[in-house]
């Protein structure tokens, strides 16, 4: 075969395996990856071997289109990328128990983080910081605070179960697209996001402080269980979903002072400390009121309209249920009535014990004028392990 024709037939040749080198790859020693350093783009996933051992380093990717991942590498004591920027998918790392160090110099952008058990990763090594990315679900690690997450939006946000994470300061998200929720986290965790205006549902248990000055609007449920802080504060928040506090015990203070609806219901409960409940701009729930507790004063002013039913029960309440009644005279209030300002034993809607310390009684949910559940979904946390939590939280 003439010469002009093997030379091209070799150049494509080299092509379609270049490509090939740079595209989908498993690796399982050092050598592969060092196979692989050279390609700028990584056009598919780079998926690191359960049997690989040691130190990891893809040293000169800048890109990857698809996704980096491991699962089960319990050998892998670390992994660097001093170059890469951006992972077009998600960044999954699960049952990498021996893993210390995640160094990511220059990573700004993930399609997603799914990271389960690491419990030996402190900290992150993300000196430009991460500011864009989608889901984000971290679980099972041993960090103690999220540095070099910089998110300015976010999908899902779940971080559970890391029982070293002490501080979260999320300062630049503004707005999630998904659900929020933090549980099982060590017992003094103290969850910031300055600049949060809004987003979809937001839980929270078993935290020591929150702090959500900027936020606005959530379409979906807040809810808040098993808390440590005295205060909580939400000076600019107009409309939410179903509102929750349940088994709060230090809390003693909510000030919402702007918030005008609650599209959903709104519960509280078994909050021991809390004497005062005062939402004066508060006009219409659409579900459910059900308060239950020992508070002594409640100030609903300017309430104008509540789709469901309405239970209020205080043990030493200095409050006038005749006043509420008018209200469900005059149609403001659409379902069940039942209050009582001093009752020994108050109970929620469905019959459970309103303080900390009650026993339960009463049969179960009682029925709206429509027919609809008394509790009208206010009750149960719908986020993640949040939604077991509060289950539980509600059967106490």
């Amino acid at each position: 075969m003439s010469l002009k024709y093997i030379l091209p037939a070799l150049a494509a040749t080299q092509a379609v395996f270049a490509a090939s080198d740079c595209s989908d790859t498993k690796i399982k020693t050092q050598s592969d990856a060092d196979g692989i350093n050279s390609c700028s783009t990584i056009k598919g996933d780079i998926t690191i071997d359960k049997s690989y051992s040691g130190d990891l380093s893809l040293s000169g990717i800048e890109k990857i289109t698809g996704g980096l991942k491991c699962s089960q590498g319990a050998n892998v004591s670390s992994i660097t990328a001093s170059s890469l920027t951006s992972i077009g998918k998600v960044f999954d790392l699960e049952g990498l128990t021996t893993l210390t160090l995640l160094d990511f110099a220059e990573l700004d952008s993930v399609g997603g983080i799914n990271w389960d058990a690491l419990p030996k990763l402190q900290s992150l090594s993300f000196a430009k910081g991460v500011t864009k990315a989608g889901d984000v679900s971290i679980t099972n690690t041993g960090l103690t605070d999220l540095n070099g997450i910089q998110l300015q939006t976010v999908g899902l946000f779940s971080i559970q179960n890391n029982r070293d994470l002490k501080t979260i300061n999320i300062n630049n998200l503004k707005n999630a697209t998904d659900s929020i929720s933090f549980s099982g986290n060590y017992d003094t965790l103290e969850v910031n996001f300055p600049n949060l205006g809004t987003g979809k549902g937001m839980t929270f248990q078993n935290i020591s402080a929150v702090s959500l000055p900027s936020l606005e609007t959530l379409t979906g449920q807040l809810g808040f269980w098993g808390t440590k802080f005295e205060t909580f504060s939400a000076p600019n928040l107009t409309k939410t979903g179903d509102l929750i506090f349940k088994n709060n015990d230090k809390l003693s203070n909510i000030s919402m002072p702007v918030l005008k609806t609650v599209d959903g219901g709104f519960t509280i409960a078994r909050d021991d400390d809390l004497n005062i409940i005062s939402l004066s701009s508060l006009q219409r729930v659409n579900g459910a009121i059900d308060f239950s507790g020992t508070f002594n004063k409640v100030s609903l002013g300017a309430l104008k309209d509540v789709a469901g039913a309405f239970n209020m029960q205080s043990t030493h309440g200095n409050f006038s249920c005749s006043d509420f009644k008018k209200l469900k005279n005059e149609d403001v209030i659409k379902g069940k009535f039942s209050c009582n300002a001093t009752n020994d034993n108050p109970t929620t809607a469905n019959g459970t014990s309103g303080t900390g310390s009650g026993t339960s009684s009463g049969s179960g949910s009682s029925s709206t004028s429509s027919g609809a559940a008394f509790f009208n979904g206010a009750n149960v946390p719908v986020v993640g392990i949040a939604a077991v939590f509060g289950a539980l939280a509600s059967m106490l």
